[in-house]
């Protein structure tokens, strides 16, 4: 796998990427969404032409099964330590115990490969979003993410209608929705070119076969340089061991995701690989109350995601970063129905 990526890896392309980066401040996002005029003067357009690739041939998944069959005993044996812990100040008949207990004998990592054909993407309906943040927190759930650093892999950030810049915009804004804002979740992109890959000194990440950018914890030395490559502030560096809650613990992991993560390593969204490998879909999807979110196989006609982009189109961030986003935004019908004029009310 190193050795593939590495031969595509353009040595001119990387430097510019870094220098741009490390000029730029390695800022979130340079655009404001005002209206859906606007947005279209900032975002880019793209077709389905444009998306739809031939899929790799997934490697073999041997090596990462030995590995993940062994997480899986390591995990159990934290879990259990932990839980003792519990049962001793609540009581071995406590509801938190006996689900503690219940937890860690479940706990299951698995190393499911890449499904050949497949190459998974996610868009946003801008118009829906109401900036209720509860993909960000599904995620934090879903994922095992430290319960006190306050790392989360999804940002949402609220966007003043009539304003034109987006550096002094709020993200720990604390009611929503308000009608003058617009909200734009914003997390890992899973680039069709994505820079971080290419400046990894260990090849600790890299684009599996369907698409989604993982991070290979056991490998990741904690440099950072991919925070400094990533055009969306999609990383997060995990400044210690995660604290998650016993009680809270979800047993359903893949190494390559949502599996408890070693200090000082990076950390990412990975469209909740420990789902969707295994035809579910990321629990940001499962859990928007007004459904903005879909999520689906590009290279299946069928699917949501192709579905949307037929019917509305779609648009990325920073187009001139070259990355080629599988993250899209678009503009689905109106939040709410135009008003219906009454009878004799005059006026076109």
């Amino acid at each position: 796998m190193a050795e593939n990526l590495k031969k595509h890896v353009d040595e001119t392309r990387r430097s510019l990427l870094k220098a741009a980066a490390v000029a730029g401040g390695a800022s979130l996002i340079s655009f404001v969404a005002i209206d859906r005029e606007k947005l279209r003067a900032v975002l880019s357009p793209v077709s389905l032409e444009d998306v739809v690739t031939e899929a790799e041939a997934a490697e073999a998944p041997s090596e990462l099964e030995r590995r993940a069959a062994k997480k899986t005993e390591e995990m159990k044996k934290l879990c259990r330590a932990e839980a003792e812990k519990l049962c001793k100040a609540k009581g071995e008949n406590s509801p938190e115990c006996k689900e503690a207990r219940r937890r860690c004998e479940l706990i299951k990592v698995k190393a499911t490969p890449a499904k050949p054909g497949t190459r998974f993407a996610m868009a946003l309906d801008i118009n829906k979003c109401i900036g209720c943040r509860r993909c960000a927190y599904a995620c934090v759930m879903e994922n095992n993410t430290d319960r006190e650093m306050g790392i989360e892999w999804i940002k949402v950030v609220s966007v003043p209608r009539e304003e034109l810049e987006i550096l002094n915009t709020d993200w720990k804004y604390k009611e929503a929705p308000e009608k003058e804002m617009v909200y734009i979740p914003m997390a890992c992109m899973h680039c069709e070119d994505p820079p971080c890959t290419m400046v990894c000194p260990v090849v600790a990440t890299f684009k599996e076969p369907d698409g989604i950018v993982v991070v290979d914890y056991d490998r990741c030395i904690g440099c950072r340089y991919c925070i400094t490559a990533c055009p969306y502030g999609a990383r997060r560096f995990n400044w210690r061991k995660p604290r998650v809650p016993v009680t809270e613990l979800n047993p359903n992991m893949h190494i390559l995701g949502n599996v408890i993560r070693q200090p000082h390593v990076m950390e990412k969204c990975t469209w909740c690989i420990q789902r969707t490998r295994d035809g579910g879909v990321p629990a940001c999807v499962e859990v928007c109350p007004v459904g903005a979110r879909v999520f689906g196989d590009l290279n299946d006609p069928s699917s949501p995601i192709r579905q949307v982009m037929e019917e509305y189109g779609a648009f990325v961030l920073k187009p001139a970063a070259g990355t080629r986003p599988r993250f899209f935004y678009y503009f689905g019908p109106a939040r709410t129905p135009p008003a219906k004029k009454e009878k004799g009310g005059g006026g076109e």
